[in-house]
């Protein structure tokens, strides 16, 4: 069987295949019967028996990627506003700024200024 990218799959597909890893597993086959039967690499397999082991069907759920929406910020809601609100209705030119276009450094300038 031909090995899959895990990487373009969904949450819900990788979930799946982690399962059917369990089942598996749960019947008895080794891990390199495992890997040959679902496609799937060594350590994949290896880390779905590890973490349903450590904590159950459970355990075997991805969180999506990244960080969570609204961490890292440096500036509060409403300064973000003013910030949108001046890109929205002014040019960089209008604020007296060397940019003739909104590019990433005249935001950052826009928001030293501000």
């Amino acid at each position: 069987m031909e090995r899959e990218d895990a990487r373009t799959q969904s949450l819900k597909e990788v979930y799946e295949r982690r399962k059917q890893v369990i089942r598996l597993h749960k019947q008895g086959l080794k891990v390199m019967k495992i890997v040959e039967l679902t496609g799937l690499s060594w350590p994949a397999v290896r880390k779905a028996i590890d973490l349903y082991s450590a904590g159950g069907w459970k355990a075997l759920q991805l969180q999506s990627p990244g960080r969570k929406t609204g961490t890292g910020r440096t500036l509060t809601e409403d300064q973000e506003r003013r910030v949108r609100q001046l890109i929205c209705e002014k040019r960089p030119e209008q604020l007296k700024m060397d940019f003739a276009l909104w590019t990433r450094p005249a935001v950052v300038e826009l928001i030293e200024q501000e």
